[in-house]
């Protein structure tokens, strides 16, 4: 039963999470990047503002956005990455909409950002590396883009 409501509710959730984005303009890819790109900021337990930061550079030069576009898409991803109970949507909305080169480019900026304190935590490399396997990335692609934003490489 409990299992039941739950699944309700993140169907709703969902829902009127989408109807939002869809009035907002929002672009499902931006924010699917953006929600990874936040997600991998947390994944030392620590949010500071270098790695914000680093989140909002990589938007503007994935996606050449303002500054209010990049405050609206980083809120939205926020509330996004703290409500869902999975990433699959926007590892999928990328999956689906993103050629290979695309996301060798969000693999790439993903890495700026975990790299943007200027240490690799193992729960951030973690992530990474479940995100390359999601996004169908093979191995040694991850280990070159890993290398190519690196600090001591």
């Amino acid at each position: 039963m409990a299992s039941a409501l739950k699944q309700l509710a993140s169907r709703l959730f969902s829902a009127s999470a989408d109807n939002e984005d869809a009035s907002s303009g929002m672009d499902d890819t931006q924010l699917a990047a953006a929600v990874l790109m936040v997600e991998v900021a947390r994944a030392d337990f620590s949010e500071d503002a270098i790695e914000r930061q680093a989140v909002e550079l990589e938007l503007e030069k994935a996606f050449g956005l303002t500054p209010s576009q990049i405050g609206e898409l980083m809120h939205a991803a926020s509330q996004r990455a703290d409500d869902a109970a999975s990433l699959h949507r926007f590892v999928s909305t990328i999956n689906d909409s993103m050629s290979y080169a695309d996301k060798l480019d969000v693999l790439t900026r993903l890495w700026r950002v975990a790299y943007a304190d200027g240490k690799l935590d193992k729960h951030e490399e973690h992530l990474m590396r479940r995100f390359s396997d999601l996004l169908h990335i093979p191995h040694r692609d991850w280990i070159q883009r890993k290398l190519q934003v690196a600090p001591d490489a």
